[in-house]
């Protein structure tokens, strides 16, 4: 985060809040396969689609129950209908599989000289003479990729070489970047490395397996998230780890389990104050630099209702790729609409779905 300031934006990139997830590319052979996660790994019936019928009866057929919903047998009709499209996308020479996020089966609407288009939750406004824009008044359907996949499903990073599509009708959206270096609050961040510094090994021992599983408790890391998402819920990060007993003694964790925690926290009290002082110090420097983000000058505007700001940013990193997510404002918006059954719950999801990855059901 701190490196952030001296150019490391550059490395900063949108993070799209794309749905529904699909697979495609071609075989070894060189047949065209586009079908979603779950049917590329398919295991009872034929997944790997090679045709928008294909696709679509696969869609409308697998799993049990009776007639699918309005809303999914729109959504299978508009995969079959992009199908042809991303065949004539992908080279004909190119061998190997894409996976990527869905952003729209058909060009948004121009409203106010601006492209609109809401894959899932974040709704996304891209101005019609950019450059970006230009590129979606050609297209049909748009995705972001994330990864290249390989036969046996391996997924791996993706090159410069793996952009190389025809034609304009699918637009693979390039990675977006931020413009200017945020102001980063490097107060904020000395004062974090003091207090990792100075109680990093009071941590550790809190969040021990070894000790964990002796006690019985070795899902302890596992109620700490569970409690987190119950402050994003409640909109109450501000207080994150000042409730946390009170909040498991009317939990479903068992009262024997309660007991065992209660008194290790005790033993433990330094390390369990310096655990959220960490988590809580690290969101506050992560919002502001969001907030700073997506102030800034850009083609593409994200909003959550009527409020702005989308799914975030992805921070490239050596050791791996890191989400810049605002937990009270996506997090807790994507949580707030599962629970008011605006989407379908995944038990459902299943049933109607055949075995459609529970994760990936947002577009609904």
């Amino acid at each position: 985060l701190a490196n952030m300031a001296k150019g490391g934006h550059k490395d900063v990139t949108i993070k799209w809040d794309g749905s529904p997830a699909v697979i495609f590319g071609r075989d070894e052979k060189g047949k065209f396969v586009f079908t979603d996660k779950s049917g590329f790994g398919a295991k009872g019936y034929a997944g790997k689609t090679q045709s928008g019928d294909d696709l679509e009866n696969m869609l409308l057929t697998r799993g049990k129950g009776g007639d699918k919903s309005d809303s999914y047998k729109a959504f299978a009709a508009n995969m079959k209908d992009v199908f042809d499209e991303y065949e004539k996308a992908v080279p004909k020479k190119h061998r190997g599989y894409f996976k990527g996020d869905l952003l729209y089966f058909n060009k948004p609407d121009l409203v106010s000289g601006a492209y609109r288009f809401k894959p899932n939750l974040v709704q996304y406004t891209v101005q019609a003479d950019s450059d970006l824009g230009k590129r979606i008044a050609k297209s049909k359907s748009g995705i972001v990729i994330h990864r290249v996949v390989g036969p046996d499903g391996t997924e791996g990073p993706l090159s410069h070489d793996d952009y190389s599509f025809e034609g304009h009708e699918v637009l693979i959206l390039p990675p977006v970047t931020t413009q200017e270096a945020p102001q980063v609050d490097t107060t904020s961040i000395k004062n974090l490395s003091g207090i990792i510094n100075k109680n990093g090994a009071a941590i550790d021992a809190l969040l021990n397996k070894s000790t964990l599983q002796n006690m019985k408790v070795s899902d302890f890391s596992n109620i700490l998230y569970t409690y987190t998402n119950r402050c994003v819920d409640d909109n109450c990060l501000t207080n994150l780890g000042k409730d946390f007993v009170q909040w498991l003694s009317g939990s479903k964790v068992s009262r024997i389990k309660q007991g065992k925690i209660i008194e290790y926290i005790k033993q433990n009290m330094k390390g369990m104050n310096a655990l959220w002082q960490t988590v809580s110090g690290i969101m506050r420097v992560k919002d502001d630099i969001i907030g700073q983000l997506e102030q800034q000058p850009a083609d593409v505007k994200a909003s959550i209702g009527n409020k702005p700001g989308g799914e975030g940013y992805v921070l490239a990193h050596p050791g791996g790729d890191m989400k810049l997510v605002n937990r009270g404002n996506f997090s807790a918006a994507n949580r707030a609409i599962k629970r008011e059954g605006k989407t379908m719950k995944a038990k459902e999801f299943v049933k109607e779905a055949g075995d459609f990855d529970p994760g990936e059901i947002d577009f609904m």
